[in-house]
């Protein structure tokens, strides 16, 4: 059986997105795209042909590194939209670099754990996602693992 192609939409290869905490997810574009609930896009570009979405970039293609303040308001940001009641996912185009990144910061500073910590939770439920030590320039700008 072969999966027809949407225009403008990735081909989804995942179930859907991976549940970190109570109505905290973390996932990949296709992932998010049918989600009922707050979307936060950490992409360097918002998504076009997804609407209801809110855009915050976290990395920094041309120096390498995270942008902490934009990680701050984003963890901010999810707080409040945790505060409603209402399921919260947060997406990349796959969701095993700048997604989990945002996730385990909100984590960092919601729950005051190590990053390292955080990260051990995202992949007990999401087993594929890379370390920001992997593909980050400087992991140490964002603070002690």
């Amino acid at each position: 059986m072969t999966r027809k192609r949407v225009a403008g939409k990735p081909p989804s290869r995942a179930k859907g997105p991976s549940e970190v905490a109570p109505g905290l997810f973390v996932g990949g574009w296709s992932e998010a795209v049918d989600f009922e609930g707050r979307k936060f896009c950490v992409l360097d570009e918002p998504p076009e042909a997804m609407a209801g979405v809110t855009h915050v970039p976290i990395y920094d293609e041309r120096t390498g590194r995270a942008l902490r303040p934009n990680l701050d308001r984003l963890a901010e940001e999810i707080g409040r939209a945790r505060a409603t009641g209402r399921p919260v996912v947060v997406f990349c185009g796959h969701g095993i670099r700048r997604s989990p990144l945002a996730v385990a910061w909100y984590l960092h500073r919601s729950e005051g754990i190590p990053l390292a910590e955080a990260f051990a939770r995202i992949r007990a439920v999401r087993p594929r996602v890379e370390a920001p030590s992997a593909w980050l320039g400087d992991p140490a700008s964002l603070g002690p693992e």
